[in-house]
Protein backbone atom coordinates (compact mmCIF):
# COMPACT_ATOMS: atom_id res chain seq x y z
CA UNK A 1 0.00 0.00 0.00
CA UNK A 2 1.20 3.49 -0.84
CA UNK A 3 1.63 5.56 2.31
CA UNK A 4 -0.90 8.41 2.36
CA UNK A 5 -2.12 10.93 4.91
CA UNK A 6 -4.92 10.33 7.40
CA UNK A 7 -6.95 12.93 5.52
CA UNK A 8 -6.58 10.94 2.30
CA UNK A 9 -7.82 7.81 4.08
CA UNK A 10 -10.85 9.68 5.37
CA UNK A 11 -11.78 11.20 2.01
CA UNK A 12 -11.07 8.43 -0.52
CA UNK A 13 -14.39 6.68 0.22
CA UNK A 14 -16.41 9.89 0.75
CA UNK A 15 -19.63 9.95 -1.33
CA UNK A 16 -18.78 13.27 -3.02
CA UNK A 17 -15.03 12.89 -3.48
CA UNK A 18 -13.19 14.73 -6.26
CA UNK A 19 -10.23 13.21 -8.10
CA UNK A 20 -7.79 14.31 -10.76
CA UNK A 21 -4.98 12.71 -12.77
CA UNK A 22 -1.60 13.86 -14.03
CA UNK A 23 0.59 12.33 -16.76
CA UNK A 24 4.20 13.46 -17.22
CA UNK A 25 5.53 12.47 -20.60
CA UNK A 26 9.17 12.77 -21.64
CA UNK A 27 10.07 13.83 -25.18
CA UNK A 28 13.82 13.38 -24.86
CA UNK A 29 16.80 12.12 -26.81
CA UNK A 30 17.65 9.28 -24.43
CA UNK A 31 20.90 8.41 -26.21
CA UNK A 32 22.25 11.89 -25.47
CA UNK A 33 22.32 11.13 -21.73
CA UNK A 34 24.83 8.35 -22.27
CA UNK A 35 26.77 9.99 -25.11
CA UNK A 36 28.07 13.21 -23.56
CA UNK A 37 31.17 14.58 -21.91
CA UNK A 38 30.47 17.45 -19.54
CA UNK A 39 32.98 20.16 -18.52
CA UNK A 40 32.50 23.23 -16.31
CA UNK A 41 34.33 26.48 -15.58
CA UNK A 42 34.58 25.80 -11.83
CA UNK A 43 33.33 23.19 -9.41
CA UNK A 44 32.93 23.19 -5.63
CA UNK A 45 34.18 20.29 -3.50
CA UNK A 46 30.65 19.03 -2.85
CA UNK A 47 29.66 19.27 -6.54
CA UNK A 48 28.83 16.21 -8.66
CA UNK A 49 28.62 17.42 -12.24
CA UNK A 50 28.00 13.91 -13.60
CA UNK A 51 24.61 13.99 -11.88
CA UNK A 52 23.22 16.73 -14.13
CA UNK A 53 22.43 14.16 -16.83
CA UNK A 54 21.02 11.31 -14.71
CA UNK A 55 17.34 12.29 -15.06
CA UNK A 56 17.01 13.12 -11.35
CA UNK A 57 15.51 16.59 -11.16
CA UNK A 58 15.24 17.03 -7.39
CA UNK A 59 18.04 17.37 -4.88
CA UNK A 60 18.02 14.96 -1.96
CA UNK A 61 18.09 17.88 0.50
CA UNK A 62 18.68 21.59 0.74
CA UNK A 63 22.43 21.78 1.38
CA UNK A 64 24.12 24.40 3.52
CA UNK A 65 27.19 26.00 1.88
CA UNK A 66 29.28 29.05 2.71
CA UNK A 67 27.37 31.84 0.98
CA UNK A 68 26.27 35.06 2.73
CA UNK A 69 22.65 34.95 3.93
CA UNK A 70 22.01 31.70 2.10
CA UNK A 71 20.92 29.03 4.59
CA UNK A 72 18.68 29.38 7.61
CA UNK A 73 19.19 27.73 10.98
CA UNK A 74 15.64 26.41 11.00
CA UNK A 75 16.42 22.75 10.45
CA UNK A 76 15.48 22.80 6.75
CA UNK A 77 19.11 22.70 5.52
CA UNK A 78 21.50 19.76 5.76
CA UNK A 79 25.27 19.36 5.86
CA UNK A 80 26.44 18.38 2.34
CA UNK A 81 27.34 14.70 1.87
CA UNK A 82 30.93 13.51 1.77
CA UNK A 83 32.47 12.41 -1.52
CA UNK A 84 32.21 8.72 -0.58
CA UNK A 85 28.49 9.05 0.17
CA UNK A 86 27.06 8.19 -3.22
CA UNK A 87 23.34 8.04 -2.46
CA UNK A 88 22.75 11.82 -2.43
CA UNK A 89 21.66 13.99 -5.34
CA UNK A 90 23.71 17.20 -5.32
CA UNK A 91 24.08 18.27 -8.96
CA UNK A 92 26.62 20.81 -10.13
CA UNK A 93 27.71 23.60 -7.76
CA UNK A 94 30.29 26.17 -8.87
CA UNK A 95 33.28 26.99 -6.70
CA UNK A 96 33.11 30.64 -7.83
CA UNK A 97 30.65 33.03 -6.21
CA UNK A 98 28.96 35.87 -8.05
CA UNK A 99 29.35 39.44 -6.80
CA UNK A 100 26.79 41.31 -4.73
CA UNK A 101 24.86 42.14 -7.93
CA UNK A 102 24.73 38.52 -9.02
CA UNK A 103 27.29 38.88 -11.82
CA UNK A 104 29.84 36.14 -12.48
CA UNK A 105 33.32 37.05 -13.74
CA UNK A 106 34.14 34.97 -15.63
CA UNK A 107 30.77 33.52 -16.65
CA UNK A 108 30.11 30.02 -15.33
CA UNK A 109 29.97 27.67 -18.31
CA UNK A 110 28.63 24.12 -18.65
CA UNK A 111 29.64 22.43 -21.91
CA UNK A 112 28.33 19.15 -23.30
CA UNK A 113 30.25 17.45 -26.12
CA UNK A 114 28.67 14.53 -27.99
CA UNK A 115 30.42 11.89 -30.09
CA UNK A 116 27.38 11.51 -32.37
CA UNK A 117 24.79 14.02 -33.65
CA UNK A 118 21.62 14.27 -31.56
CA UNK A 119 18.25 15.94 -32.06
CA UNK A 120 15.68 17.13 -29.52
CA UNK A 121 12.76 19.50 -29.32
CA UNK A 122 14.56 21.88 -27.01
CA UNK A 123 16.47 21.83 -23.73
CA UNK A 124 15.22 21.90 -20.14
CA UNK A 125 17.41 23.31 -17.36
CA UNK A 126 16.57 22.63 -13.71
CA UNK A 127 18.50 24.98 -11.42
CA UNK A 128 17.82 24.55 -7.66
CA UNK A 129 14.07 24.18 -7.16
CA UNK A 130 14.44 23.31 -3.45
CA UNK A 131 15.75 26.79 -2.56
CA UNK A 132 14.32 28.61 -5.61
CA UNK A 133 17.82 29.62 -6.77
CA UNK A 134 18.33 30.22 -10.50
CA UNK A 135 20.27 32.05 -13.15
CA UNK A 136 18.72 35.39 -14.18
CA UNK A 137 20.81 36.02 -17.31
CA UNK A 138 22.36 33.22 -19.36
CA UNK A 139 22.99 32.14 -22.94
CA UNK A 140 22.45 28.76 -24.61
CA UNK A 141 24.56 27.90 -27.66
CA UNK A 142 23.99 24.85 -29.87
CA UNK A 143 26.59 23.71 -32.44
CA UNK A 144 26.81 21.01 -35.11
CA UNK A 145 29.76 18.69 -35.86
CA UNK A 146 31.47 21.45 -37.90
CA UNK A 147 31.28 23.82 -34.92
CA UNK A 148 28.68 25.88 -36.77
CA UNK A 149 26.14 27.54 -34.52
CA UNK A 150 22.67 26.01 -34.96
CA UNK A 151 20.89 28.12 -32.39
CA UNK A 152 21.55 30.80 -29.77
CA UNK A 153 19.10 31.65 -27.00
CA UNK A 154 19.82 34.76 -24.95
CA UNK A 155 17.83 34.67 -21.72
CA UNK A 156 17.43 37.92 -19.78
CA UNK A 157 15.60 38.46 -16.48
CA UNK A 158 14.62 34.82 -15.98
CA UNK A 159 12.49 34.37 -12.84
CA UNK A 160 12.04 30.58 -12.68
CA UNK A 161 14.16 27.75 -11.24
CA UNK A 162 13.01 25.57 -14.17
CA UNK A 163 13.76 26.93 -17.65
CA UNK A 164 12.42 25.36 -20.86
CA UNK A 165 13.78 26.17 -24.31
CA UNK A 166 11.25 24.77 -26.79
CA UNK A 167 12.87 24.85 -30.22
CA UNK A 168 13.65 22.25 -32.87
CA UNK A 169 17.34 21.40 -32.42
CA UNK A 170 18.52 18.96 -35.07
CA UNK A 171 21.88 17.19 -35.37
CA UNK A 172 23.85 18.96 -32.66
CA UNK A 173 27.23 17.86 -31.31
CA UNK A 174 27.78 20.49 -28.63
CA UNK A 175 25.65 22.48 -26.18
CA UNK A 176 27.05 25.32 -24.08
CA UNK A 177 25.22 27.05 -21.22
CA UNK A 178 26.89 30.29 -20.13
CA UNK A 179 25.59 31.73 -16.82
CA UNK A 180 26.28 35.46 -16.64
CA UNK A 181 24.14 36.64 -13.73
CA UNK A 182 22.49 34.87 -10.79
CA UNK A 183 19.17 35.94 -9.29
CA UNK A 184 20.77 36.68 -5.88
CA UNK A 185 24.11 38.19 -5.01
CA UNK A 186 27.03 36.31 -3.41
CA UNK A 187 25.82 32.93 -4.61
CA UNK A 188 27.29 29.84 -6.26
CA UNK A 189 25.75 28.67 -9.52
CA UNK A 190 23.67 25.52 -9.09
CA UNK A 191 22.24 23.21 -11.73
CA UNK A 192 20.41 20.03 -10.75
CA UNK A 193 19.65 18.63 -14.21
CA UNK A 194 19.92 19.40 -17.93
CA UNK A 195 17.45 17.49 -20.09
CA UNK A 196 17.92 17.09 -23.83
CA UNK A 197 14.31 17.72 -24.76
CA UNK A 198 11.06 18.53 -22.99
CA UNK A 199 8.84 17.00 -20.33
CA UNK A 200 5.17 17.52 -21.11
CA UNK A 201 2.61 17.40 -18.31
CA UNK A 202 -1.05 16.73 -19.04
CA UNK A 203 -3.75 17.43 -16.49
CA UNK A 204 -7.28 18.83 -16.36
CA UNK A 205 -8.93 19.32 -19.74
CA UNK A 206 -5.63 18.52 -21.53
CA UNK A 207 -5.87 14.89 -20.33
CA UNK A 208 -8.91 13.44 -22.07
CA UNK A 209 -8.79 9.93 -20.61
CA UNK A 210 -6.46 7.44 -18.95
CA UNK A 211 -6.53 3.69 -18.33
CA UNK A 212 -4.00 1.78 -16.20
CA UNK A 213 -3.77 -1.99 -15.84
CA UNK A 214 -1.46 -3.43 -13.20
CA UNK A 215 -1.10 -7.11 -12.42
CA UNK A 216 0.90 -9.45 -10.20
CA UNK A 217 1.42 -13.20 -10.55
CA UNK A 218 2.00 -14.53 -7.06
CA UNK A 219 3.52 -17.90 -8.03
CA UNK A 220 5.66 -16.38 -10.79
CA UNK A 221 4.80 -18.65 -13.74
CA UNK A 222 4.54 -15.42 -15.78
CA UNK A 223 5.67 -11.81 -15.28
CA UNK A 224 2.81 -9.54 -16.40
CA UNK A 225 3.70 -6.14 -17.84
CA UNK A 226 1.71 -3.20 -16.46
CA UNK A 227 0.28 -0.86 -19.09
CA UNK A 228 -1.11 2.65 -19.43
CA UNK A 229 -3.11 4.09 -22.33
CA UNK A 230 -3.81 7.80 -22.23
CA UNK A 231 -5.37 10.29 -24.65
CA UNK A 232 -4.37 13.96 -24.68
CA UNK A 233 -5.70 17.08 -26.36
CA UNK A 234 -4.00 17.68 -29.72
CA UNK A 235 -5.99 20.70 -30.88
CA UNK A 236 -2.70 22.53 -31.55
CA UNK A 237 -1.72 19.55 -33.79
CA UNK A 238 1.70 19.32 -32.14
CA UNK A 239 1.68 15.52 -32.56
CA UNK A 240 0.58 15.52 -36.20
CA UNK A 241 3.09 13.80 -38.45
CA UNK A 242 2.93 16.51 -41.14
CA UNK A 243 3.46 19.45 -38.77
CA UNK A 244 7.03 20.73 -39.47
CA UNK A 245 7.17 22.50 -36.09
CA UNK A 246 5.56 19.64 -34.16
CA UNK A 247 7.04 17.05 -31.83
CA UNK A 248 6.10 13.90 -33.77
CA UNK A 249 9.55 13.38 -35.26
CA UNK A 250 11.11 13.51 -31.78
CA UNK A 251 8.93 10.73 -30.36
CA UNK A 252 10.89 7.59 -29.59
CA UNK A 253 10.16 4.27 -27.97
CA UNK A 254 11.29 3.95 -24.34
CA UNK A 255 10.41 7.54 -23.44
CA UNK A 256 9.49 7.61 -19.74
CA UNK A 257 5.88 8.19 -18.69
CA UNK A 258 4.99 8.77 -15.03
CA UNK A 259 1.44 8.93 -13.71
CA UNK A 260 -0.25 10.24 -10.57
CA UNK A 261 -3.83 10.27 -9.33
CA UNK A 262 -4.85 13.02 -6.92
CA UNK A 263 -7.61 13.29 -4.32
CA UNK A 264 -9.04 16.61 -3.15
CA UNK A 265 -8.53 16.70 0.62
CA UNK A 266 -10.99 19.50 1.44
CA UNK A 267 -14.09 19.95 -0.70
CA UNK A 268 -13.82 23.00 -2.95
CA UNK A 269 -10.22 23.78 -1.93
CA UNK A 270 -8.36 22.40 -4.98
CA UNK A 271 -5.85 21.02 -2.45
CA UNK A 272 -4.91 17.60 -3.84
CA UNK A 273 -2.79 14.77 -2.46
CA UNK A 274 -1.23 12.79 -5.30
CA UNK A 275 -0.49 9.06 -5.34
CA UNK A 276 2.13 7.61 -7.75
CA UNK A 277 0.64 5.13 -10.22
CA UNK A 278 3.79 3.85 -11.87
CA UNK A 279 6.62 4.45 -14.33
CA UNK A 280 6.13 3.31 -17.90
CA UNK A 281 7.99 3.39 -21.22
CA UNK A 282 6.41 4.52 -24.46
CA UNK A 283 5.65 1.76 -26.98
CA UNK A 284 2.95 3.12 -29.32
CA UNK A 285 1.32 6.42 -30.32
CA UNK A 286 -1.39 7.42 -32.75
CA UNK A 287 -2.73 10.84 -33.74
CA UNK A 288 -6.32 11.02 -34.98
CA UNK A 289 -6.74 14.00 -37.31
CA UNK A 290 -10.52 14.09 -37.01
CA UNK A 291 -10.87 14.05 -33.21
CA UNK A 292 -7.90 16.36 -32.51
CA UNK A 293 -6.54 13.95 -29.91
CA UNK A 294 -3.48 11.71 -29.64
CA UNK A 295 -3.41 8.36 -27.85
CA UNK A 296 -0.27 6.88 -26.31
CA UNK A 297 0.45 3.41 -24.94
CA UNK A 298 3.30 2.68 -22.54
CA UNK A 299 4.33 -0.43 -20.58
CA UNK A 300 6.63 -1.11 -17.66
CA UNK A 301 10.26 -2.23 -17.75
CA UNK A 302 9.51 -5.93 -18.33
CA UNK A 303 8.52 -5.15 -21.90
CA UNK A 304 12.06 -3.85 -22.42
CA UNK A 305 13.73 -6.74 -20.57
CA UNK A 306 12.25 -9.19 -23.06
CA UNK A 307 14.59 -7.68 -25.67
CA UNK A 308 17.74 -8.05 -23.52
CA UNK A 309 19.69 -11.32 -23.91
CA UNK A 310 21.26 -12.73 -20.76
CA UNK A 311 24.32 -14.97 -20.33
CA UNK A 312 24.36 -16.50 -16.86
CA UNK A 313 26.94 -16.62 -14.11
CA UNK A 314 27.31 -20.08 -12.50
CA UNK A 315 27.62 -21.67 -9.05
CA UNK A 316 26.05 -18.80 -7.17
CA UNK A 317 22.92 -17.98 -5.18
CA UNK A 318 19.61 -16.54 -6.38
CA UNK A 319 20.34 -13.09 -4.94
CA UNK A 320 23.61 -12.65 -6.88
CA UNK A 321 22.08 -14.22 -9.99
CA UNK A 322 19.15 -11.80 -9.90
CA UNK A 323 21.49 -8.86 -9.35
CA UNK A 324 23.59 -9.96 -12.34
CA UNK A 325 20.49 -10.22 -14.57
CA UNK A 326 19.34 -6.72 -13.68
CA UNK A 327 22.74 -5.05 -13.96
CA UNK A 328 23.46 -6.60 -17.36
CA UNK A 329 20.02 -5.50 -18.55
CA UNK A 330 20.76 -1.91 -17.52
CA UNK A 331 18.26 -1.79 -14.64
CA UNK A 332 19.53 0.67 -12.03
CA UNK A 333 16.66 0.74 -9.54
CA UNK A 334 15.93 -2.64 -7.99
CA UNK A 335 15.25 -4.32 -4.65
CA UNK A 336 15.96 -8.03 -4.03
CA UNK A 337 14.77 -10.01 -1.01
CA UNK A 338 17.80 -10.96 1.11
CA UNK A 339 16.27 -14.42 1.67
CA UNK A 340 17.35 -15.30 -1.89
CA UNK A 341 20.98 -15.36 -0.67
CA UNK A 342 20.20 -18.64 1.09
CA UNK A 343 19.13 -20.43 -2.10
CA UNK A 344 22.05 -21.88 -4.07
CA UNK A 345 21.86 -22.50 -7.81
CA UNK A 346 24.01 -23.57 -10.75
CA UNK A 347 22.60 -20.81 -12.93
CA UNK A 348 21.44 -21.06 -16.54
CA UNK A 349 23.30 -23.24 -19.03
CA UNK A 350 21.90 -21.48 -22.08
CA UNK A 351 21.26 -17.89 -23.11
CA UNK A 352 17.76 -16.51 -22.60
CA UNK A 353 16.06 -13.13 -22.44
CA UNK A 354 16.19 -11.22 -19.15
CA UNK A 355 12.43 -11.30 -18.60
CA UNK A 356 12.34 -15.09 -18.77
CA UNK A 357 15.40 -15.28 -16.54
CA UNK A 358 13.61 -13.24 -13.85
CA UNK A 359 10.54 -15.42 -14.25
CA UNK A 360 12.63 -18.51 -13.42
CA UNK A 361 14.12 -16.65 -10.45
CA UNK A 362 10.64 -15.82 -9.16
CA UNK A 363 9.60 -19.47 -9.16
CA UNK A 364 12.89 -20.76 -7.75
CA UNK A 365 12.89 -18.08 -5.07
CA UNK A 366 9.19 -18.47 -4.15
CA UNK A 367 8.94 -14.79 -4.90
CA UNK A 368 6.85 -12.29 -6.81
CA UNK A 369 8.59 -10.24 -9.48
CA UNK A 370 7.11 -6.84 -10.29
CA UNK A 371 7.88 -3.16 -10.84
CA UNK A 372 6.53 -0.97 -8.06
CA UNK A 373 4.82 2.40 -8.45
CA UNK A 374 8.17 4.22 -8.21
CA UNK A 375 9.76 2.25 -11.04
CA UNK A 376 11.78 -0.09 -8.78
CA UNK A 377 12.05 -3.69 -9.99
CA UNK A 378 11.22 -5.76 -6.91
CA UNK A 379 11.74 -9.44 -6.16
CA UNK A 380 10.44 -10.52 -2.77
CA UNK A 381 8.77 -13.37 -0.91
CA UNK A 382 5.19 -12.71 0.17
CA UNK A 383 3.74 -13.97 3.41
CA UNK A 384 1.19 -16.76 2.86
CA UNK A 385 -2.29 -15.27 3.12
CA UNK A 386 -4.07 -16.37 6.31
CA UNK A 387 -6.92 -15.01 8.41
CA UNK A 388 -4.45 -12.94 10.43
CA UNK A 389 -2.15 -11.76 7.63
CA UNK A 390 -1.81 -8.01 7.76
CA UNK A 391 -4.65 -7.50 10.20
CA UNK A 392 -4.03 -9.21 13.54
CA UNK A 393 -0.52 -9.29 14.94
CA UNK A 394 0.70 -10.77 18.23
CA UNK A 395 2.07 -7.92 20.34
CA UNK A 396 3.37 -9.79 23.37
CA UNK A 397 2.15 -10.73 26.84
CA UNK A 398 -0.02 -8.40 28.84
CA UNK A 399 1.98 -6.90 31.72
CA UNK A 400 -0.72 -7.49 34.34
CA UNK A 401 -2.60 -10.64 33.31
CA UNK A 402 0.08 -12.51 31.41
CA UNK A 403 -2.41 -13.20 28.60
CA UNK A 404 -1.55 -12.70 24.96
CA UNK A 405 -2.85 -9.56 23.29
CA UNK A 406 -3.61 -8.74 19.69
CA UNK A 407 -3.34 -5.45 17.87
CA UNK A 408 -5.36 -4.57 14.80
CA UNK A 409 -3.79 -3.23 11.61
CA UNK A 410 -4.24 0.55 11.78
CA UNK A 411 -5.35 0.58 8.14
CA UNK A 412 -8.04 -2.10 8.45
CA UNK A 413 -10.69 0.59 7.78
CA UNK A 414 -8.86 1.63 4.60
CA UNK A 415 -7.98 -1.69 2.99
CA UNK A 416 -11.45 -2.94 2.19
CA UNK A 417 -13.94 -3.13 -0.68
CA UNK A 418 -17.52 -2.90 0.56
CA UNK A 419 -20.96 -2.35 -0.97
CA UNK A 420 -20.81 1.40 -0.24
CA UNK A 421 -18.18 1.75 -2.99
CA UNK A 422 -19.07 -1.04 -5.44
CA UNK A 423 -21.43 -0.82 -8.40
CA UNK A 424 -22.65 -4.39 -7.95
CA UNK A 425 -21.84 -7.47 -5.90
CA UNK A 426 -18.39 -8.95 -6.63
CA UNK A 427 -18.35 -11.84 -9.07
CA UNK A 428 -16.87 -14.95 -7.46
CA UNK A 429 -15.15 -17.70 -9.40
CA UNK A 430 -13.34 -20.74 -8.02
CA UNK A 431 -9.92 -21.37 -9.53
CA UNK A 432 -8.74 -24.91 -10.26
CA UNK A 433 -7.07 -26.84 -7.46
CA UNK A 434 -3.77 -28.69 -7.84
CA UNK A 435 -3.89 -32.37 -6.92
CA UNK A 436 -0.31 -33.21 -7.87
CA UNK A 437 2.75 -31.26 -8.93
CA UNK A 438 5.71 -32.88 -10.70
CA UNK A 439 8.96 -30.90 -10.46
CA UNK A 440 11.94 -31.60 -12.71
CA UNK A 441 15.18 -31.44 -10.68
CA UNK A 442 18.41 -30.90 -12.61
CA UNK A 443 21.20 -31.73 -10.18
CA UNK A 444 24.72 -30.33 -10.58
CA UNK A 445 26.65 -32.11 -13.30
CA UNK A 446 23.55 -33.87 -14.64
CA UNK A 447 22.30 -33.37 -18.19
CA UNK A 448 18.88 -34.95 -17.65
CA UNK A 449 16.37 -34.00 -15.02
CA UNK A 450 14.86 -36.16 -12.31
CA UNK A 451 11.07 -35.95 -11.94
CA UNK A 452 9.75 -35.72 -8.38
CA UNK A 453 5.99 -35.71 -7.73
CA UNK A 454 4.32 -34.02 -4.77
CA UNK A 455 0.70 -34.66 -3.74
CA UNK A 456 -1.72 -32.10 -2.34
CA UNK A 457 -3.29 -34.03 0.51
CA UNK A 458 -5.86 -31.29 1.13
CA UNK A 459 -7.86 -32.10 -2.03
CA UNK A 460 -9.35 -35.27 -3.51
CA UNK A 461 -9.63 -34.13 -7.14
CA UNK A 462 -7.70 -31.49 -9.08
CA UNK A 463 -5.25 -30.83 -11.87
CA UNK A 464 -1.85 -32.43 -12.32
CA UNK A 465 0.90 -29.97 -13.28
CA UNK A 466 4.53 -30.26 -14.28
CA UNK A 467 7.21 -27.67 -13.49
CA UNK A 468 10.56 -27.39 -15.27
CA UNK A 469 12.97 -24.74 -14.01
CA UNK A 470 16.77 -24.87 -14.61
CA UNK A 471 17.38 -23.15 -11.25
CA UNK A 472 15.92 -26.05 -9.24
CA UNK A 473 18.93 -28.26 -8.55
CA UNK A 474 18.03 -30.30 -5.43
CA UNK A 475 15.06 -32.39 -4.29
CA UNK A 476 14.87 -30.38 -1.07
CA UNK A 477 14.54 -27.15 -3.07
CA UNK A 478 11.88 -28.77 -5.26
CA UNK A 479 9.88 -29.77 -2.17
CA UNK A 480 9.93 -26.21 -0.81
CA UNK A 481 8.68 -24.82 -4.11
CA UNK A 482 5.98 -27.48 -4.44
CA UNK A 483 4.66 -26.76 -0.94
CA UNK A 484 4.59 -23.03 -1.74
CA UNK A 485 2.73 -23.48 -5.04
CA UNK A 486 0.22 -25.93 -3.54
CA UNK A 487 -0.49 -23.67 -0.56
CA UNK A 488 -1.05 -20.67 -2.84
CA UNK A 489 -3.29 -22.72 -5.16
CA UNK A 490 -5.51 -23.68 -2.23
CA UNK A 491 -6.49 -19.99 -2.06
CA UNK A 492 -8.83 -20.47 -4.99
CA UNK A 493 -11.59 -17.86 -4.62
CA UNK A 494 -11.31 -15.13 -7.27
CA UNK A 495 -13.27 -11.93 -6.53
CA UNK A 496 -13.88 -9.59 -9.48
CA UNK A 497 -15.19 -6.19 -8.33
CA UNK A 498 -16.23 -3.09 -10.26
CA UNK A 499 -15.98 -0.16 -7.87
CA UNK A 500 -14.92 3.46 -7.32
CA UNK A 501 -11.27 2.41 -6.81
CA UNK A 502 -8.62 3.43 -4.31
CA UNK A 503 -5.30 4.43 -5.98
CA UNK A 504 -3.31 3.84 -2.78
CA UNK A 505 -4.00 0.09 -2.89
CA UNK A 506 -1.44 -1.97 -4.81
CA UNK A 507 -1.22 -5.47 -6.19
CA UNK A 508 -0.07 -7.77 -3.39
CA UNK A 509 -2.04 -5.93 -0.69
CA UNK A 510 -4.37 -7.99 1.51
CA UNK A 511 -7.87 -6.47 1.59
CA UNK A 512 -11.29 -7.34 2.96
CA UNK A 513 -13.94 -7.94 0.26
CA UNK A 514 -17.61 -7.82 1.30
CA UNK A 515 -19.88 -10.48 -0.19
CA UNK A 516 -23.64 -10.86 -0.46
CA UNK A 517 -23.87 -12.65 2.90
CA UNK A 518 -22.34 -9.78 4.85
CA UNK A 519 -19.00 -11.54 5.29
CA UNK A 520 -15.73 -9.72 4.68
CA UNK A 521 -13.35 -12.15 2.99
CA UNK A 522 -9.57 -11.82 3.31
CA UNK A 523 -8.14 -11.66 -0.19
CA UNK A 524 -4.96 -10.52 -1.98
CA UNK A 525 -5.07 -8.07 -4.91
CA UNK A 526 -3.66 -9.68 -8.06
CA UNK A 527 -4.97 -7.32 -10.76
CA UNK A 528 -6.28 -3.76 -10.92
CA UNK A 529 -7.69 -1.46 -13.56
CA UNK A 530 -7.97 2.29 -13.11
CA UNK A 531 -10.10 4.41 -15.46
CA UNK A 532 -10.07 8.19 -15.38
CA UNK A 533 -12.27 10.44 -17.51
CA UNK A 534 -12.80 13.36 -15.16
CA UNK A 535 -13.63 10.90 -12.37
CA UNK A 536 -12.04 7.69 -11.10
CA UNK A 537 -13.39 4.16 -11.19
CA UNK A 538 -12.12 0.72 -12.13
CA UNK A 539 -11.92 -2.96 -11.35
CA UNK A 540 -10.04 -5.03 -8.79
CA UNK A 541 -9.43 -8.78 -8.93
CA UNK A 542 -8.42 -10.46 -5.67
CA UNK A 543 -7.64 -14.05 -4.70
CA UNK A 544 -8.16 -15.68 -1.32
CA UNK A 545 -9.75 -18.49 0.60
CA UNK A 546 -13.32 -19.64 0.12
Amino acid sequence: MIQVSRRFKDEIYAPSRKTTAKVSFEILDNEAYEDNTVSVTSEAVISRKAQITNKKRNLTNKYATFEPNFFRLDGSFCIPPKQNETNSEVGWVSSDLCDENGCFSPSQVIKFDFSEPHSSIGITITFDTSTNEYAADFDIYVFDSNNQQIHKEEVIENTESLYVLEHNLDNYNRITISIKRWANGNRRARVTEVDFGLIKEYQGNKLISMNIIEEMNVIGDTIPSNEITFTVDNSDRAFNILNPDGVYKYLRERQEVTVEIGLELVEGSDDYEFVPMGMFYLTEWKSDEGSLTTTFTARDVFELLEQEEYTSITNTNLYLLTQDILIKAGVKNYQIDSKLKQILTSGFKEKLNSRNALQYVGLAGRSVVYQDRFGVVTIKQLELLTESTGYLNFSGYDTFTGMTTLEVDQDYDFKYINFDNTYNEPQIELDKLIKSLTVVVIEDGSEEGQEVTFINSAVKTGDSLKLENPLINTVQHAQQIAEWIINESNLRALYDTNWRQNPALECGDAVLVEDGFGAKKKSRIIKQEFNFEGYLDGKTVTKGGV
